[in-house]
């Protein structure tokens, strides 16, 4: 039964239907919660990647945490490697957006060192790990070793083939690291993966939209302002429409949109925009969180 609402809840993951697919993430946990975590650890991870697709970091956590522990009790082998790779991935990132950097780098590096294992945990985890330390990196400013991960990642998906959304996935984080350096190169990155998300998931999903949001971050900092917002506000629409105004994603388009109207002189929306985004980034990442606190000091009292 939870297998079965997880992969339904996949299936609108993949279509961009989130309120659908969190309906059906909701339903397996209810399922889940009665089951002993010790006998279902590899459902758990399941679950778990599904609330990290729907952008439910929290529920993510606590589900691959429930994975991890008999998982990691269990003996070696890929059975079990395979799979507390996925939990330690899911915890770490979480932990991560979390600003607890110390404790997301501690999970991620115990499944960097069972990927090294023989290689027996497969190529499509060998790239998920490197992303998600390169990410990591990138948040704790230390840009060379980010890079090194992304594009460790990158040469193993073009080299041997792989999910095109991973590619997206590195091609993405390539775009805001140039950004976050303030060099070139992060615009063909970023169109890049625009065009293998459109081609595998339409023009109107949740990832395009980040990846548009990227795009328009790089374009107003280049000074086109006109494409700049074209972008962000095609990307504002589409997270609106799948996620509502109080996600996460929103804020983060929010904030874009409003170094873009301080440019064009529109003071007043640029301030309500960082009004808004303050307050739904203190809902989602709580008040002490670091990108609140760098927000909470360009909104006026």
């Amino acid at each position: 039964m939870v297998r079965r609402h997880v992969l339904r809840g996949v299936h609108c993951l993949r279509h961009g239907w989130y309120a659908e697919g969190e309906r059906w993430a909701r339903r397996a946990e209810e399922v889940a919660h009665r089951l002993d975590p010790a006998g279902h650890p590899a459902l758990m991870v399941e679950l778990a990647s599904l609330w990290h697709g729907l952008i439910r970091y929290r529920p993510a956590r606590e589900c691959a945490l429930r994975a991890a522990g008999p998982l990691s009790a269990a003996p070696p082998g890929p059975g079990r490697d395979g799979p507390l790779v996925d939990a330690l991935v899911l915890v770490g990132d979480v932990e991560r957006r979390l600003a607890r950097y110390g404790r997301a780098e501690a999970y991620l590096r115990r499944a960097e060192e069972l990927t090294g294992a023989a290689g027996s945990t497969g190529r499509r985890r060998l790239v998920a790990v490197r992303l998600a330390l390169g990410v990591l990196c990138k948040e704790t400013g230390r840009y060379g070793e980010a890079e090194v991960f992304y594009r460790e990642a990158l040469a193993l998906l073009e080299r041997e083939g792989g999910d095109p959304l991973a590619r997206a996935d590195a091609l993405h984080n390539l775009a805001g690291l140039a950004h976050a350096r303030r060099e070139d190169g992060g615009e063909r990155h970023i169109r890049a993966a625009i065009g293998i998300r459109r081609a595998v998931l339409g023009p109107r999903h949740v990832q395009v939209a980040a990846d548009l949001t990227v795009l328009g971050a790089l374009l107003t900092e280049r000074g086109d302002l006109d494409e700049a917002e074209d972008a962000l506000r095609r990307a504002e629409g589409i997270l609106r429409e799948h996620l509502g105004g109080d996600h996460y994603e929103v804020a983060v388009c929010q904030v874009n949109l409003a170094r873009l109207d301080a440019l064009r002189g529109r003071a007043d929306e640029a301030a309500r925009r960082r009004r808004d985004a303050l307050r739904v980034k203190r809902l989602t990442l709580g008040p002490d969180h670091p990108e609140v606190r760098r927000l909470a000091a360009s909104v006026p009292e």
